[in-house]
């Protein structure tokens, strides 16, 4: 993600990670595993690490998201 003003959404994090929305919110919610494969993408476009993605909690990674987006000046979507 760049450091602009425009607000970061969750969608536009799964878009970028080359999930679906949904996916993204599944996994966010503990309703599906992060795969290895995506885990490296998100960690590309969010910093936060691959580690948290596959062995995270979902309080853990929706923490870290959270960050992420306010740090972007963006809102939460999930």
């Amino acid at each position: 993600m760049s450091a602009t003003n425009e607000r970061i959404t969750q969608k536009q994090i799964a878009l970028e990670a080359e999930i679906s929305p949904d996916f993204l919110s599944q996994i966010l919610h503990g309703r599906r595993p992060c795969p290895k494969a995506v885990a490296v993408r998100l960690e590309m476009v969010t910093g936060i690490s691959k580690v948290i993605w596959v062995w995270g909690s979902p309080l853990e990674m929706r923490a870290a998201l959270e960050r992420f987006m306010i740090r972007q000046g963006g809102q939460h979507g999930y």
